[in-house]
């Protein structure tokens, strides 16, 4: 599987995820993930969560995503308030783009 980012756009996502996420695992699907996307198709984000994220993270991402200079929409989907069936289409094709940091990771970062 092959993901479907510039090294620069990657950079840009990756940065809001770890200030916005940073304890939450968060996987690639979709179109960018297969290797099918067009220049502007959307990037599908599942954010792995065993609670909802609240209303304040998601608008922090959003905004965050809205305001970035990435050329393309990009979906989050929070995983505890997704339905199962949809579950097992993320779970048999994705790519974990961001690993969940542990405390003592991010007591760690300077």
């Amino acid at each position: 599987m092959t993901l479907d980012l510039t090294p620069e756009q990657k950079s840009i996502v990756l940065d809001i995820l770890r200030t916005h996420v940073p304890r939450h695992e968060v996987w690639v699907f979709g179109s960018r993930m297969k290797g099918t996307s067009k220049p502007y198709s959307d990037l599908d984000l599942a954010i792995i969560t065993q609670q909802p994220l609240s209303l304040d993270i998601l608008a922090e991402l959003t905004d965050a995503f809205s305001s970035s200079d990435l050329p393309w929409k990009v979906d989050i989907v929070d995983w505890a308030t997704t339905q199962e069936r949809f579950r097992r289409i993320i779970e048999a094709q994705h790519i974990v783009l961001h690993k969940a940091c542990t405390d003592s990771e991010m007591n760690h970062d300077v």
